[in-house]
């Protein structure tokens, strides 16, 4: 039995910060039912763009990431019956989540203040770009956008003198979800208690901004971002080079209590002597000195050299990783955090698990059940046989395109 079983959601978004929410839902045991146009959604376009393999009659599999465990139908909201087949969905739904523009979801009658009206225990969720005030409240918000460049992920990631980050993209989609996901269960909560509904909101600008809170608040007093790898907050809170090309990022952030344990682990026990690097506030002074002292020691050893001896000093680091060596990190999959889908290509497609984890009640994995997302529509005769169609309405739905279904 999961977390959320017995809650309905219903799922009208494309592209990934929405259905990721929706993903998460799912795998606690919510049933979702994700619904797209006759089209698609635009994700089944945008996986070819990352070298995801096309869709064929086992699925796609850049759908599957933020898709897995939710049954889809594909409706025509523009046709008056696509749309009434909609709200027969939302009147038994518990939850309704969303990442269409509030001025589109006021034209089509799908905003909060008209649903509350018509479903008032229905928790109306929405990933927005910028907010629900502001000049920018009708932007069109993606995480390239409002989440790096804006909200300023992007600066704070780059060299100093040097052009922004290259956006990981959906990075910030992923960050909304999960917040987004964190807001719904406390409307839920509260909608068990009350049979009230609730909006819930998070958007991509703000998520960036919360999750640079630190940095930002210490700006008025001279912490500037962006910085040089080689003069950031601390010199031993950067990143280094090894003999092989490979980097290591440091993370001493407690200096007068480990600068020693460093310093012979690099073999520089000469700083020790050195009133520059004696202490903290003595070091804050002279990080670009300090790091001139550490990055030779770096280069004269491999990473597979650092590893062992920064390990075995107890220092605290880590090896800047690929995408293929993460996928394959033993870290990852003795706790499951991955899985994989073996192709018949011979490669294989790794997947991320929801990053939240239960010890008495397990979430659903996502190779259980169907073990993919839906094909376009695929579930929508079931569907709307569950919300009281009968078959030869179906069948009439279909003919005139409302419905479309892949099977």
């Amino acid at each position: 039995m999961g977390q959320l079983d017995g809650v309905k959601v219903v799922e009208l978004a494309t592209f990934i910060a929405a259905p990721s929410c929706a993903r998460i839902l799912a795998s606690y045991g919510a049933e979702v039912i994700k619904v797209e146009s006759p089209k698609g959604d635009d994700l089944r376009v945008a996986g070819r763009g990352y070298f995801y393999p096309p869709a064929d009659e086992d699925g796609d599999t850049a759908m599957d990431v933020q898709n897995f465990g939710k049954k889809g139908i594909a409706l025509n909201l523009k046709d008056p019956k696509g749309m009434e087949a909609f709200l027969k969905l939302l009147e038994t739904a518990d939850v309704f989540i969303t990442n269409n523009r509030v001025k589109s979801l006021v034209k089509m009658g799908l905003d909060y203040e008209t649903l509350h009206k018509k479903f008032p225990r229905l928790i109306h969720a929405s990933i927005l770009g910028y907010g629900e005030s502001g000049p920018l409240k009708d932007k069109p918000g993606f995480d390239y956008t409002a989440y790096f460049a804006r909200g300023g992920i992007a600066n704070s990631l780059m060299e100093k003198g040097t052009s922004p980050c290259n956006a990981a993209s959906g990075f910030g989609d992923n960050y909304a979800g999960i917040a987004l996901s964190s807001g719904i269960c406390a409307a839920l909560y509260r909608q068990a208690k009350t049979g009230e509904g609730e909006r819930v909101t998070v958007g991509l600008f703000d998520t960036a901004i919360y999750g640079l809170n630190w940095l930002i608040g210490a700006n008025e007093y001279g912490s500037e971002m962006p910085m040089s790898r080689r003069h950031t907050n601390s010199a031993t809170c950067t990143t280094y080079q090894t003999k092989d090309g490979r980097w290591i990022q440091l993370a001493v952030i407690q200096y007068d209590k480990s600068i020693e344990v460093l310093s012979k682990a690099l073999g520089i026990e000469h700083i020790l002597q050195d009133e520059r690097f004696a202490t903290y506030a003595a070091m804050l002074n002279h990080i670009e000195e300090l790091v001139d002292e550490i990055e030779p020691a770096f280069a004269k050893k491999t990473l597979a050299e650092w590893v062992d001896i920064l390990t075995e000093a107890d220092v605290p680091f880590e090896i800047v990783q690929t995408m293929e060596e993460i996928a394959k990190d033993p870290q990852a999959w003795e706790n499951d955090y991955i899985f994989k889908k073996e192709r018949e290509d011979g490669k294989n497609i790794y997947f991320i698990r929801t990053p939240i984890v239960f010890t008495e009640n397990p979430m659903v994995k996502e190779e259980s059940g169907r073990g993919r997302a839906p094909k376009l529509g695929e579930d929508s005769t079931d569907i709307l046989k569950s919300a009281g169609y009968d078959e030869a309405t179906i069948a009439e739905l279909k003919a005139n395109g409302v419905i479309v279904e892949d099977k």
